[in-house]
């Protein structure tokens, strides 16, 4: 039962690690030889690494990382302690690999060598931040210290002393294990693509700490089995009792993740995941501890029940887990779930929510078959019924939106926490949508393509907090064709809609016709339909608020109503223009994620008022704003047949 529905995700096989037969008794031929997943479970192993080399006092806690590490010896990051990369509370940012070639980074010290000096996200030991960047300064760490490779130094000392036989490090081009590993996915549901599979280059090409170890469920069974027998494996003691249980202390500082199992809260120890009780008696007791990590790899270890649960799907951005701690929390802890079916009509809570006059409006809609929270420009929160009138988050069941009604019984508002909102209709006093609409097509006066004909715009691709830049081209042509290209670090991107159909293209993906949730997505948030005629691009559309900014008048529009996700369109009264968007878009590896975006330097290009410079910053922060700046504006160009279908 707790896997039912989750047929359409890619996944490894699962392992049942209890009495495992042995790999050799079976052979690796055997069909039912487990394949080995790529996980993000692996900074535990590196705390133990860490750990080892305290024990033999070759390391201290207190240590300061730029005593080994020279280019740590900056004044951001000097005082950096070995204790606060164990903990997450460096201040190091989550990552700096991703505008950077592996191949040509040469290795683990590089990787390491980007944070030295690096503007810190606060003082050292003041706040969490979960942070790769800091797993991979351990993991050099590990490496100087010790003074051997530190894939050798796992492997030696932590990989064959618990027999894990089928776990590697790097999956090099010849590696005896390649054969076994398992493809890797990213996307959402109804949108996965497949970025690696066996049969290409590795990965990475030196060992991450942070996220590059391959194993199987039994064999990450026998790490896990490690702290569950206080650091002792058979009759060898590999790590020092009172370290194995000191890695299980939670941190002084808050780890804000989210859990489903109940009544407890998650917390962060030595690069361990801890499941703490939440309040009463017990609170603060340690009621699980594992690691879980964003390619949807998980490990639960429960010592009350003397019980360990592995799940490995090697698809990236999804959040089953939770709902597999759903499960647990009923097997475990006798938490019962209510069924969907028992909730009242969606409809009684459909509607636009806010604090009061000038704030952002929230809304509360019908996404596919689920009651969600529309976060404009964030994301679309699904919610899952508890009863009497109260809602969990679906990504963090932890989180409970609970409707409050009035006393003849329709619903005013909801709170989430001491939070409230209050529901509302738009005021009559507002423009009318139709009116707003017939004056921004005068603004942008887009109609005027059916006798210029196409515009190609040009112009610079930059992704400045990773440090990218590139070049972008997007065709503009009645009446509502469009493509985007764009090319960066020698790859490319494109997206065409031909009126009917979009298509797809990329370096490492072949054309590919757009569908489903993805195609409507696409067809309501584009800036032909923002800038042009709305009765063409969107059936329902109403002004929802006003909003004072600068001394102006900003309309927001609602291209859509509360049957389905919409883009929400800030129109300035002065001057009709549209200032900026909030929407939702796919995005490789990520899935479905919300989105701002902002137009400005508008100018006259034969009668047409276009942006010249666009801003899209993505609701994860971590990869900063994309920027776009036109420097050429073509009109009436000449394009060849099947521009807007794509080709190979």
């Amino acid at each position: 039962e707790v896997f039912k529905g989750m047929a359409r995700m890619p996944t490894t096989t699962l392992f049942e690690a209890q009495n495992p037969t042995s790999l050799k008794e079976r052979g690796d031929k055997s069909p039912n030889c487990p394949r080995l997943s790529w996980l993000l479970t692996t900074k535990p192993v590196i705390g133990a690494a860490i750990l080892m080399l305290i024990e033999e006092k070759k390391l201290k806690f207190d240590d300061r990382v730029s005593k080994y590490l020279p280019s740590f010896d900056a004044e951001s990051t000097r005082e950096i302690t070995v204790q606060q990369l164990l903990s997450h509370t460096s201040g190091l940012p989550m990552s700096l690999i991703l505008s950077e070639d592996l191949s040509k980074l040469g290795g683990i010290q590089a990787t390491a060598a980007l944070g030295g000096g690096h503007q810190l996200k606060f003082k050292p030991g003041e706040g969490f931040s979960y942070s790769d960047q800091g797993t991979d300064t351990l993991t050099a760490l590990v490496e100087v210290v010790s003074g051997v490779p530190v894939a050798d130094f796992v492997s030696k000392r932590i990989l064959d002393p618990l027999g894990m036989k089928d776990s590697a490090c790097v999956m090099s081009k010849g590696h005896p294990l390649r054969a076994r590993a398992s493809s890797k996915y990213s996307g959402s549901r109804g949108n996965w693509r497949r970025f690696w599979n066996p049969a290409d280059p590795a990965l990475f090409p030196f060992f991450l700490g942070s996220q590059g170890l391959y194993s199987t469920a039994e064999d990450y069974a026998k790490f896990m089995q490690l702290w569950l027998q206080k650091g002792r494996v058979g009759g060898q003691q590999i790590l020092e009792p009172g370290l194995a249980q000191q890695a299980l202390v939670p941190s002084p500082q808050t780890f804000p993740s989210p859990t489903a199992l109940p009544d407890l809260t998650a917390d962060y120890g030595y690069l361990m995941q801890l499941w703490l009780k939440a309040e009463g008696i017990a609170k603060g007791d340690l009621y699980a501890f594992g690691h879980s990590g964003s390619d949807g790899t998980y490990a639960w270890v429960f010592p009350k029940q003397n019980a360990m649960v592995f799940y490995f799907t090697q698809s990236r951005g999804n959040t089953t887990g939770l709902r597999i701690e759903e499960a647990l929390g009923e097997l475990f802890f006798g938490a019962s779930q209510k069924q969907e079916s028992d909730a009242p009509p969606y409809a009684q809570y459909l509607g636009y929510y806010w604090e009061g006059e000038g704030d952002l409006y929230r809304a509360i809609i019908r996404d596919g078959d689920d009651l969600a929270l529309e976060i404009l420009g964030k994301a679309i929160v699904p919610l899952d019924y508890l009863g009497e009138d109260r809602w969990k988050f679906r990504p963090n069941p932890a989180v409970v939106l609970h409707f409050q009604r009035a006393k003849t019984g329709e619903v005013t508002g909801y709170k989430i926490g001491e939070h409230e909102e209050f529901r509302f209709d738009p005021s009559p006093k507002l423009p009318k949508a139709i009116e707003l609409a017939a004056r921004v097509a005068k603004a942008h006066r887009l109609d005027l393509l059916n006798s210029i004909g196409p515009i190609r715009m040009s112009g610079e691709l930059e992704m400045p907090k990773i440090k990218l830049k590139g070049e972008t081209v997007q065709l503009w042509a009645a009446p509502n064709r469009y493509r985007s290209d764009g090319f960066m670090k020698g790859q490319f991107e494109r997206l065409a809609f031909d009126g009917k159909q979009f298509w797809t293209r990329s370096s490492d993906k072949p054309v590919t016709e757009i569908k489903g949730p993805g195609a409507a997505l696409l067809r309501a948030s584009n800036a032909l339909a923002y800038f042009g005629n709305w009765h063409q691009h969107y059936p329902k559309f109403e002004v929802i608020q006003r909003l004072r900014k600068r001394g102006r008048d900003i309309y927001l529009v609602r291209a859509g109503d509360t049957s389905a996700p919409a883009p929400t369109i800030y129109v300035d009264d002065k001057t009709g223009r549209v200032i900026h968007v909030d929407t939702m878009t796919y995005a490789e590896g990520m899935g479905r994620i919300g989105q701002r975006v902002n137009f400005g330097d508008f100018r006259n290009v034969s009668g047409l008022l276009l942006p010249h410079r666009m801003q899209t910053k993505l609701a994860r922060p971590f990869i900063g704003p994309i920027m776009i700046t036109f420097t050429k504006i073509e009109v009436g160009v000449k394009l060849p047949e099947g521009t807007f279908k794509l080709n190979d």
